[in-house]
């Protein structure tokens, strides 16, 4: 039975069959089931039967478990099929999806880089006035697009050439480049000239072409090329400046330093930190320090970490002993140090602490630990080579490759400047950063001609339409000079002078309101009349508003956010009382509401004084409050900027550096404050942090008797990439000859043998120097300042010391005076002015040298009334007084301090000499006193400046030292420096070695002197080496598009030579009336479209269009040589066929005699031409012999050019070994070199 039912459910389960059959299997299985029962009922006991129903039961369940288990298993089968295919298909859909958007991605990358124009483009500039003009060459249609729009456009340049876009911008590749954040996906917007591309921030523009790059599909291969050929190296960690406060140093780099101080320093194991043991959770997110780039705050969280440790005994004697005291304990002394805060201990001097007093050992011991940790981070930080590679990437990354870019301004035409103004190279180059960069500081030496500068870079920018209404601030007593220049430069100005005569109480709204509502070429307005200006509430307080929300930001970073609560109670007083303060204000039509798009601001130095928020709350040179004067100066400054994208503020000074390197962060938060703010620098703590080092020191008053502490910048770093930074802004021009300065050949130096009695007083100086050094002496009664203060004054003459020394007849004094007669005799006929300076004795009661020179000029024969002090012109009016005898020649002597007469004294028309009694105190004083006569405008072609120097003081070598500051100075202004640190130029304080070896007359100094002098002029040598290769290298790369252009000039000349052979046209077969009708035609159209914007059609003659060029001024033509050919500026027409030919038109008498002569290459004689009539080659052929010459000139200019830069050559070996020779002798001296 058991196989009969086995065979049942195998056949049950061998294939579908249907209903019929499988109903009539079952009634038959049922069957035999039933009786297969009925049989055992009759066999088996009901017990047997109950244990097989059991069982039978069983095998039910067991079945039932199997079938659903294959059930479930095959249910899962076919979901997990099921799920393949759905995933399956969600890939093939995706994939799908991928290729349809890649396919339109590409087509739309194709589309918008194929240069292809859309059917329904139309040229923006095709009805524009500007652009009805016609140039042949396209590199010259560039120029004309940089004069007429200030810019690199296109469309322009296509509408002036008839070129394609597509065209243009292949003949242009190399020259410009498009910028991938400006282009917009359109292939004809964005471009750049290359030197304004390939400048700036080499590695943040490399970046952004490599992403814009990889978007679309390779567009950007030049850009990237031509950017990676710039990249230059990492700059070596051993150049690089780092210390406790460096801003761009990460902050677990100072948790790791931290752990290291404790003997818990993690190693890097593939770039992860591994730590050997961690007996405390240090490591903790809680304790990690904190650093915030917008407030430059850095916060050590859980300073007393070490004091609450179970380890604490073990970490006391580091804690209070090795790197902090009791009264500073280790962490933190180092957060002061990395906010850069002036350390210093002081006791409670009454009982409720109001009182304080410094500690001075206390103070001392903690500024020796600071010094000590400082120099332990320095020792520590490059050890490490993963850390070292890690630091050295993340510095040269942001602060290195900044590229200089060197501007041209020789396309500029200034159509409507006056043809009796000519600006010099190196001003038309300022005027050209000005229109394309944001902001400028104008760092020209005093009296290089800063004025001609902006007046017409003001115009330029009005002419271009980037600026409406420009405003000028001047100092109050050049106001009128002001007006003068800008009337002489464009005659038809329209100018708002603004004085205290229009700008008094009842008229300042009615003045104000024509600003408004006026057009006006400039807005020339006083310092004082500036000064009453304010801004609106309004302004303020959304200004408030924004910096509260990143205080708040900022206090996300914090641990603790009590130094942020104090900066946002600051600003939210400020907002509480600002509704109060703006009520005082003078004006009723704030300065923001004026609508000024372009602000300069003449002698800016006078601004400086701004106030820095810093915690280097004792530094000399830096911090406090500043003046009300230069806060709402800055304010104004950023007003303008927040209001003209970021930019359109010029200030203008020849001494941006006066003080200190310190007064450069200033010059940046005019100018550069978005730029520093991306560096992470904008917080002066995080700049000091980035360049300067800083000292702080006891230091005695000269003239008290009491001690403070004192911090200096010692010394300034990472100069190179300071000076990179502040190259996008400063733009430095150093006077010289060309520019119409006197000439001036070197200083005329009076060596005087010092007395007998000056020699011992020199060696008293130097037990002085010993006695400072060994502390035998208090500091309250002797200091090197007092020292160098009375070597200066002893150098200059004994009496200052002491009057019981009495003249010496051979004095510096007598020795002036003697050379004031003699020039005063020189140059008595054209009534020369002599200038003396002499800071170090006044006019006063008692021995002074003012009255003491006065006394000798006097007897030895000039008139008293022609011999004046500055001092005692103590008004405005009486110093106009002063000036304006000067001008006349009826003073000839005008003695005074820098402070009085080194600014404002523009009475160079007479001067001859200037002579320098002593020796200035900083580089700033030089340049002041000596920019009163080496100046545009004087008359004299030649000045002589005097020093006085007593042998054996302290003269040669202060003299030294201010030079070789200024070249410093020079040097970061320009942009080249050759060292990557030096001192600051702050007051000329000799240190004790240099006190010593002066003092007893070291044959080393003179030797010294020289090696430095020698080294100082290699430098510049290099510098001008190096630049004048980069010069050649930007010729040589514009030289074969010049090729290129010549020859397409030439071709253009031979077929319209050919075509005029054919034409037998000849103006003799004109009658006179038809003669005298053309030559009037050409002749009164030239004249009325002199100076238009747009090009003139007049007539055709013999197949070539004459023409009127756009902006035609009259000039003075040159020859091929470069001669003048005329004595006086004429007006030229165009004549054109397939090229284009100056024509001169002198008179309206010949010319169609003259334009048939041309055309048949005859030779032009003229009475009029000033020059050898055989010199002056007329007519097509003769033109095309010149171009052909030009042409070879070109090629052979290139294989020099190509040869030259083949060479090696500078001064690299000579340097390096002067520096060493150098570096022997300072060794030997004591002295450290700067």
């Amino acid at each position: 039975m058991n196989d009969t039912i086995t065979t049942i459910k195998t056949k049950g389960t061998e294939g579908t069959i249907d209903s019929t059959a499988i109903a009539k299997e079952k009634s038959q299985i049922l069957d035999v089931f039933f009786s297969a029962i009925k049989r055992a009922g009759e066999i088996f006991s009901e017990e047997d039967i109950d244990v097989a129903m059991k069982a039978l039961k069983v095998a039910s369940l067991e079945m039932k478990e199997k079938e659903e288990k294959r059930r479930q298993e095959e249910e899962a089968i076919l979901r997990e099929k099921q799920a393949i295919e759905d995933r399956k298909r969600r890939q093939e859909a995706a994939a799908r999806a991928a290729r349809r958007a890649e396919k339109v991605r590409r087509q739309h990358v194709e589309s918008v880089t194929c240069m292809d124009l859309p059917v329904d483009y139309i040229n923006q500039y095709a009805n524009d006035d500007r652009a009805q003009t016609h140039v042949e060459s396209i590199p010259d249609a560039l120029m004309t697009s940089l004069d007429t729009l200030g810019a690199v456009d296109i469309e322009f340049i296509s509408t002036i050439t008839g070129k394609t876009p597509k065209e243009i911008i292949e003949k242009l590749r190399g020259s410009i480049y498009q910028n991938p954040l400006l282009w917009n996906e359109c292939f004809y917007k964005g471009w750049e000239t290359s030197d304004e591309y390939l400048s700036g921030n080499l590695m943040q523009k490399l970046k952004a072409a490599k992403e814009a790059n990889l978007k679309y599909d390779g567009y950007f291969n030049d850009n990237i090329q031509a950017l990676e050929n710039l990249i230059e190296p990492d700059i070596p960690v051993e150049d690089i400046y780092v210390t406790l406060g460096s801003p761009w140093v990460p902050t677990d780099i100072i948790d790791d330093f931290i752990l290291y101080l404790i003997g818990e320093e993690p190693k890097v194991v593939r770039g992860i930190k591994v730590y050997s043991d961690e007996p405390e959770p240090y490591t903790d997110p809680k304790y990690r320090v904190r650093h915030d780039e917008f407030t430059g705050i850095w916060e050590i969280p859980e300073k007393t970490r070490f004091r609450k440790s179970k380890q604490h005994g073990l970490y006391e004697e580091l804690n209070y002993s090795v790197y902090g005291t009791n009264r500073m304990d280790m962490l933190y002394l180092m957060e002061n140090i990395l906010n850069m805060k002036t350390l210093c201990i002081s006791d409670a001097k009454d009982d409720y602490g109001k009182i304080r007093v410094i500690n001075k050992d206390e103070t001392v011991k903690i500024l020796d630990k600071q010094d000590q940790m400082i120099q332990e981070f320095k020792d520590w930080v490059w050890k490490d080579e993963y850390r070292k590679k890690r630091l050295q990437e993340a510095y040269c990354s942001k602060y290195g490759n900044i590229r200089r870019r060197v501007f041209d301004g020789s396309f500029l035409e200034f159509p409507n400047m006056s043809p009796n103004v000519q600006l010099f190279s190196y001003q038309k180059n300022s005027v050209a950063r000005i229109l394309f960069t944001p902001n400028t500081l104008l760092a020209h030496d005093v009296g290089s001609g800063k004025t001609y500068v902006m007046i017409a870079a003001g115009m330029e920018l009005r002419r271009l339409g980037k600026s409406k209404k420009n405003m000028y601030v001047v100092p109050n007593n050049i106001l009128g000079q002001w007006k003068n220049i800008f009337l002489q430069m464009y005659p038809d100005a329209s100018l708002l002078v603004i004085d205290n005569k229009n700008f008094c109480a009842s008229k300042r709204s009615q003045t104000l309101q024509r600003i408004i509502d006026e057009d006006f070429d400039g807005i020339i307005i006083s310092y004082s009349c500036f000064d009453m200006l304010s801004l609106s509430e309004e302004y303020y307080r959304d200004l408030y508003q924004k910096r509260l929300k990143k205080l708040e930001q900022a206090c996300t970073v914090f641990y603790s956010t009590a130094k942020i609560d104090r900066k946002r109670k600051t600003i939210e007083d400020t907002l509480n009382y600002l509704h109060a303060s703006c009520m005082n204000n003078v004006c009723d039509i704030p300065f923001d509401k004026l609508g000024i798009n372009t602000l300069f601001v003449d002698e800016a130095h006078n601004y400086k004084n701004v106030g820095i928020e810093t915690s280097i709350n004792r530094v000399l040179g830096g911090g406090g409050n500043g003046s009300a004067k230069g806060r709402g100066m800055m304010d104004k400054v950023h007003c303008v900027q927040r209001m003209n994208n970021g930019g359109r503020v010029i200030l203008a000074t020849g001494t941006p550096i006066t003080n200190s390197i310190t007064d450069i962060f200033i010059m940046q938060k005019y100018l550069q404050d978005g730029e520093l703010e991306f560096l992470g620098l904008q917080n002066f703590d995080a700049w000091a942090g980035m360049f300067a080092q800083k000292t702080t020191e006891f230091e005695i008053d000269v003239d008290t008797n009491s001690y403070h502490l004192a911090t200096r910048f010692a010394k300034f770093c990472n100069i190179p990439e300071l000076t990179s930074v502040l190259s996008s802004i400063a733009d430095f021009h150093k006077v010289d000859k060309v520019a119409g300065i006197p000439d001036f050949d070197g200083y005329t130096d009076s060596l005087r043998e010092g007395s007998e009695v000056f020699k011992e007083y020199l060696m008293d100086i130097s037990n002085r120097a010993d006695d400072v050094r060994q502390k035998r002496v208090s500091r309250v009664d002797d200091n090197l300042l007092k020292i160098t203060s009375d070597g200066r004054k002893a150098a200059l003459d004994m009496r200052l010391i002491d009057e019981a020394f009495g003249l010496d007849p051979d004095s510096k004094v007598i020795r002036c005076a003697e050379n004031i007669v003699e020039e005063y005799e020189k140059s008595r006929d054209t009534k020369g002015i002599q200038l003396v300076f002499c800071d170090s004795s006044t006019p006063k009661p008692g021995f002074n040298l003012y009255h003491e020179l006065k006394f000798l000029l006097t007897a030895m024969g000039i008139p008293e009334n022609e011999i004046a002090f500055i001092h005692d012109a103590e008004t405005e009016q009486e110093r106009n007084t002063l000036f304006s005898e000067l001008r006349e020649g009826n003073i000839a002597i005008l003695i005074g301090s820098t402070f009085k007469m080194g600014l404002g004294v523009n009475v160079q028309d007479r001067m001859c000499c200037l002579h320098h009694l002593d020796v200035p105190w900083r580089p700033s004083d030089m340049v002041q006193r000596e920019g009163r006569i080496l100046r545009q405008g004087n008359r004299n072609e030649t000045v002589k400046i005097f020093r006085y120097i007593t042998k054996g003081s302290f003269d040669a070598y202060s003299w030294q030292l201010l030079e070789t500051k200024q070249r410093f100075i020079s040097q970061i202004l320009s942009g080249h420096v050759s060292v990557r640190d030096g001192a600051d130029v702050d007051e000329a304080v000799l240190n004790y070695a240099e006190v010593k070896a002066l003092a007893i007359g070291n044959p080393l100094i003179k030797k010294r002197v020289e090696v430095s002098n020698e080294l100082d002029k290699l430098r510049i040598l290099q510098r001008d080496y190096v630049s004048e290769l980069q010069k050649k290298e930007l010729e040589l790369h514009s030289i074969p598009e010049k090729i290129e252009a010549q020859k397409k000039r030439i071709k253009a000349c031979e077929i319209d030579i050919a075509d005029t052979a054919l034409d037998k046209t000849d103006y003799s077969a004109m009658t006179y009336k038809e003669q005298h009708e053309m030559r009037t035609l050409i002749y009164n159209t030239l004249l009325a479209n002199e100076d238009k914007p747009t090009e003139t059609h007049i007539m055709t003659y013999r197949g070539f269009d004459i023409v009127v060029p756009a902006y035609m001024k009259p000039r003075i033509p040159k020859n091929k040589y470069g001669e003048l050919l005329y004595d006086k500026a004429i007006p030229y027409i165009y004549l054109r066929r397939n090229g284009t030919y100056i024509i001169d038109i002198e008179s309206d008498s010949g010319i169609s005699v003259r334009l048939n002569n041309f055309l048949a290459d005859h030779w032009v004689t003229h009475k009029k031409i000033k020059k050898d009539p055989e010199l002056v080659e007329s007519g097509l052929k003769s033109r095309l012999k010149n171009m052909i010459e030009a042409l070879k000139a070109m090629e052979i200019r290139q294989h020099v050019l190509e040869d030259e830069l083949s060479r090696d050559g500078g001064f690299t070996e000579e340097i390096q070994a002067l520096k060493k020779e150098l570096d022997m002798i300072d060794e030997e001296l004591g002295v450290k070199s700067a």
